[in-house]
Formats: structure tokens, C-alpha cells, sequence
């Protein structure tokens, strides 16, 4: 339990709660079943009061058929001697009692040793004695002085009023309650210990259980603008695993989009500040009473605005790269593109074009994405190779790729900036060494468009000098040639 910062409200933690629940239902669960018991207890109790009276009326009027006294061989002669006599035969239990009534007085009493005196509880005596007249057996009940007694009233009728009687049974029912209650005090007892144990237990468990979720927590804690590679760790096959997991896809995405924006920002600051100072630089030395002067920087701040546009759809493409729909796969004829491609790179320059290879087979691929990277390869070989050589473009498919490639006959490029020539803002050195300053995005474009493609930039260097760019994608094995 923890309060938040700068509130009062009162939170509970996941663990708690479940915790809290679980005993909750476990109470519950735990006093249905007692009290329900404990009901059904009592009502057997009752029950077999009830049926124990009525077999004790049963064999006492069998007894008063068929008994006779043992002195004379007669049957019994008064009403007297046969509730005596069928008194000293009962057999009572502690919460059992029994009296013999006579006339309107008790005359007869348990044997000594009978541990429920019902002569000793005047409200019970007045009460059988109502009945003692009656044509039928009667039974009642009566609560009273932390009694509860079942009784039965059998009467034995005389002509003589006197004579008359009756014999009473009763069952102090307080007896077993007592003995019931003492029972489930025990169930209580135990009912607590065990929710006591299964809580704890349960803690325990829990805490295992939710581990992730607080190691999800300290990690979210611990994620902050200027570190987004922690991950947490994945252990099981769970839901909270599931759940781990995704979060962890989740923390991928945020991360990748960030440096996306990072990045972004970098290449804002890097690429449109060094025209901007130039355009600024030359307007703040043009003297418009010169028309030459005008005339020149006109031309280059248009040069620098042409500069500026380009760069800025180069930083749009690098930015929609992360999107999902970057790039959109359809059917595209091979043959078709590259033919198309051709016609599109023989008016970036006058240079004499060769196409040297063509592919037949259809792929699934984003033709306008690829088409982009092809022509910028083509546009990077016009601009770092000599004017008049030849450039040539390829379309082939080697096994299980196919090969779109640019090959020039500039300077090329050292086996060691090969790496690093497709990063943003990372040109070659013999591209600084051909007077050309600044950063550039093509070759960063043409990887993003590769990457979503699934494939991948090759650079070699070509067998007679210059360089081969290849745009390398996978073909899948189902794909005939068309």
C-alpha cells in the first residue's frame, strides 16, 4: 500500500488486491459452508428429538398392554405403579428426563443419578401438567432459563380423575447445541488458520506470479528519454509472459521512433543549415547597384533553394521509412521495371547508358520505392563518375535473390568505408577528394527502402575500376519466371 505523491488517495497494489479478494471469497466460501452446517446440525438435532419422543410413546403404550407387575402376576392395578414401573426401565441419557404425573402433582421422578431434573424447572412442570388430561399424546416445546426443551405428554386416562396421569418425556435440546457449538468454534478456529496459512502461501505465490509486473514497473520507471534500451526479462510460457513480451515489442517501437525523431532532427540541423548560411551569407554581401553581382547571386541562392527542395523530400522519405505503410507490395513484372527504369536514368544525364541484364519474373514488391533507389543509385554514379563513361544498369535474379544493379567508373570505393558510405551524413572520401562537401541521404534512403523490402544495399568494386551498386532483394521459392 502506498500513497501517491502530491495526493491522498490511498492505493493498493495489484498483489493486494488479488491477496484481499481471495480472502474475501475464501470467508465467504468458509461461512456459507459452516453456517450451513451448523443449520442442518441443528435441524437433525430437532428432528431426532422429535422421532426419539414418538418411539417413547410407542413403547410405552406397548408397555402398558402387555406389562404386568412382577408382585402380583396382574396387570397394573393403578396408574401409579405403572408409571413407576416404566420409569425405573427407561434408560436416559444426560440431556434426556422424565416424570411420572398423578392427579394434578408429579409423583414420580428419575432415578437418582439422571443428570436433567425436569422437576427442577417449574415453568416445564406447569406446562406438561396442561396436558395431562388430554385423549391423545401431545408434544410441545419450551424454551426457557437457557433450556430448550422437546417434550412428550402421554396421558394414562381413569374413570376416576384422580387416577388419571400421564407419563412426560423430555430432551433438553440446549445439550447438543451446546456440544454443536462447541464443534464449530473449533471449525472457526480452524477455518481461520487455514485462511491465515493459504494467505500467506498466497503472498508468496503471488509475489512469483506478478514478478513481471513489477519488474515491468521498475523498468518503465527506468526508461527515460536518454535510455530506452532496457528490456525486461521474459521467463515461461504464461500470460504474463505473453505479456512481457509484448511489452517489450512495445518498447521497440517507442525506441525505434525516437531515434527516428532523433535522427530526424540531426539531419534537419545538419543538412538545411550549411545552404541557409550560404544564401544568407551571399545576400548579406549583394550590392544591388551591381547587376552582375545580382544577376550571380540570384542564380546561386535558386541553386541552393533547388538544393534545399531536395533535401527536404529526402528528409520526408527518411521520416515516413518507419511508418507501416512505407512501402506497399503489389505484382510487379521485373522486365517491365527495369525497362521503364532505363528510360528514366538516360535523361539524368548525358552519358551513354547501357542495360545490361534482364530479368523475367514477377515479385512482390513497392515498384515506386524501388524505382526511387534505383534512380538514386543511377543519380550518385552520374555525379562521382567522370563525364563520358559509361554506366550500366542490371536486372538479374541469382538463386534465390535478385540483383538491381548500377555500375559506374568513378574512383570507387575503399573496402573500408564500405560500411559506412549507406549512413546518413556519411559520404566517401573520394567523394570529398572530387570537391564535393556536405552530407548526404541518398544512400541512406536506398537502405531504409531496402530494409522494408526485407533485403538488403550490396557495394562492390567493379573488376575494371568504378563501383557496382545493388539493390539485392529476396525471391521466394514459389516464384516462377513470368
Amino acid at each position: 500500500m502506498r500513497a501517491a505523491e502530491g495526493d491522498d488517495t490511498i492505493t493498493y497494489s495489484v498483489r493486494t488486491r488479488l491477496l484481499v479478494t481471495m480472502l474475501v471469497l475464501m470467508a465467504a466460501v468458509l461461512v456459507v459452508a459452516g453456517a450451513t452446517g451448523y443449520l442442518l446440525e441443528r435441524l437433525s438435532l430437532d428432528r431426532a428429538a422429535v422421532s426419539q419422543l414418538d418411539r417413547e410413546a410407542a413403547e410405552f403404550a406397548a408397555f402398558a398392554q402387555v406389562s404386568v407387575d412382577p408382585a402380583t402376576g396382574l396387570p397394573y392395578q393403578s396408574t401409579s405403579a405403572l408409571l413407576q414401573a416404566a420409569i425405573q426401565q427407561r434408560v436416559l441419557g444426560s440431556a434426556d428426563g422424565v416424570l411420572g404425573i398423578v392427579g394434578d402433582h408429579v409423583e414420580w421422578t428419575a432415578p437418582v443419578g439422571v443428570t436433567l431434573r425436569l422437576e427442577e424447572h417449574p415453568a416445564l412442570v406447569q406446562a406438561v401438567l396442561q396436558h395431562r388430561s388430554d385423549a391423545v399424546t401431545t408434544q410441545g416445546r419450551l424454551i426457557v432459563d437457557g433450556h430448550d426443551f422437546r417434550y412428550l405428554v402421554v396421558p394414562v386416562l381413569s374413570g376416576d380423575a384422580r387416577e388419571s396421569g400421564a407419563l412426560v418425556r423430555a430432551i433438553d435440546l440446549s445439550v447438543g447445541y451446546h456440544g454443536l457449538d462447541n464443534t464449530y468454534t473449533m471449525y472457526a478456529a480452524a477455518a481461520l488458520l487455514v485462511a491465515i496459512v493459504a494467505g500467506v502461501a498466497a503472498w508468496a505465490v503471488m509475489g512469483r506470479l506478478l514478478s513481471p509486473i513489477a519488474e515491468l514497473r521498475t523498468a518503465a520507471e527506468a526508461i527515460g528519454e536518454d535510455d530506452l534500451t532496457r528490456r525486461i526479462p521474459v521467463h515461461g510460457h504464461d500470460d504474463l509472459s505473453a505479456l512481457t513480451a509484448t511489452i517489450n515489442r512495445m518498447l521497440d517501437r517507442i525506441q525505434a521512433l525516437v531515434e527516428a525523431q532523433r535522427q530526424l532532427a540531426d539531419d534537419v540541423g545538419h543538412e538545411l543549415r550549411t545552404p541557409l548560411t550560404i544564401m544568407r551569407g551571399h545576400l548579406e554581401l549583394l550590392d544591388p547597384a551591381r547587376p552582375d553581382d545580382v544577376r550571380a547571386t540570384r542564380s546561386l541562392v535558386t541553386e541552393e533553394i533547388d538544393r534545399l527542395s531536395r533535401l527536404t523530400d529526402d528528409l520526408l522519405t527518411l521520416a515516413s521509412s518507419e511508418r507501416s505503410d512505407f512501402v506497399v507490395p503489389a505484382p510487379v513484372d521485373i522486365a517491365d521495371l527495369t525497362d521503364e527504369t532505363f528510360a528514366l536514368v538516360r535523361t539524368l544525364a548525358p552519358r551513354p547508358w547501357k542495360l545490361a541484364g534482364l530479368a523475367e519474373l514477377r515479385l512482390d514488391l513497392d515498384a515506386q520505392r524501388i524505382r526511387q533507389a534505383w534512380l538514386q543509385l543511377a543519380d550518385n554514379a552520374v555525379k562521382y563518375s567522370p563525364d563520358g563513361t559509361e554506366i550500366v544498369l542490371s536486372s538479374e535474379r541469382r538463386g534465390g535473390e535478385l540483383w538491381l544493379s548500377v555500375r559506374d567508373h568513378g574512383p570507387g570505393i575503399s573496402e573500408a568505408e564500405r560500411a559506412v558510405v549507406s549512413q546518413r551524413q556519411v559520404r566517401g572520401e573520394s567523394a570529398l577528394a572530387s570537391g564535393l562537401r556536405g552530407r548526404g541521404l541518398g544512400l541512406a534512403i536506398v537502405t531504409m527502402i531496402t530494409d522494408a523490402h526485407h533485403g538488403r544495399l550490396d557495394i562492390a568494386a567493379a573488376p575494371d575500376g568504378g563501383s557496382i551498386f545493388s539493390l539485392v532483394l529476396p525471391v521466394p521459392a514459389r516464384i516462377e519466371p513470368s
